[in-house]
């Protein structure tokens, strides 16, 4: 991994809630639902639930977990629901090569569908087994063999973007 790059927080993994600022702030003993405020115009306790965050280690974790699992309730890594909708659809064009990288050495990351597509790419031209591929991606042999032919149709029809060569794709398809 590249120094600087956060750590990746594999799939499901909540582990870093109990470093979370809002888990210790004296403000949500006082009111337990202060990050889910009862009206979007209650601004108050939105910018109260936003400063905890300001200063929260895991911010960034927070918003992603959200941002993975589509969580559309309350305040999360600083932002409300209404700016992590606008934010989910960046979110999910986003192709991250060290978080493809970490997959196809087989830490269960989150990929995008971008990231899944890279990921089949690089698996192909590196000559990953259709059955690594499988288990990295959890899905099944043959449905692997199928996102590898659809990769060959698309560098096929367009062949200025990188692609994967057909005589390796050919070999990970037997």
């Amino acid at each position: 991994m590249r120094e600087g790059h956060p750590r990746l927080r594999a799939r499901g993994d909540q582990t870093w809630q109990g470093r979370a600022a809002c888990a210790e702030a004296v403000e949500v003993l006082k009111d337990p639902d202060l990050f889910f405020p009862g009206t979007p115009v209650d601004e108050q306790r939105v910018r109260l639930a936003k400063g905890i965050c300001s200063s929260c280690t895991v911010r960034k974790m927070c918003l992603e977990a959200a941002l993975e699992s589509g969580d559309a309730a309350g305040v999360r890594g600083g932002f409300t629901e209404a700016e992590r909708r606008v934010m989910r659809n960046r979110f999910e064009l986003r192709c991250d090569p060290v978080r493809v990288e970490a997959a196809l050495v087989g830490r269960d990351v989150y990929l995008t569908r971008p990231e899944r597509h890279e990921l089949i790419r690089r698996a192909a031209e590196s000559g990953t087994s259709v059955l690594r591929l499988a288990e990295v991606l959890k899905v099944s042999e043959a449905h692997v063999k199928k996102l590898i032919r659809r990769e060959l149709r698309s560098c096929a029809e367009h062949p200025e973007s990188p692609c994967i060569g057909r005589a390796v794709a050919e070999v990970a398809l037997i």
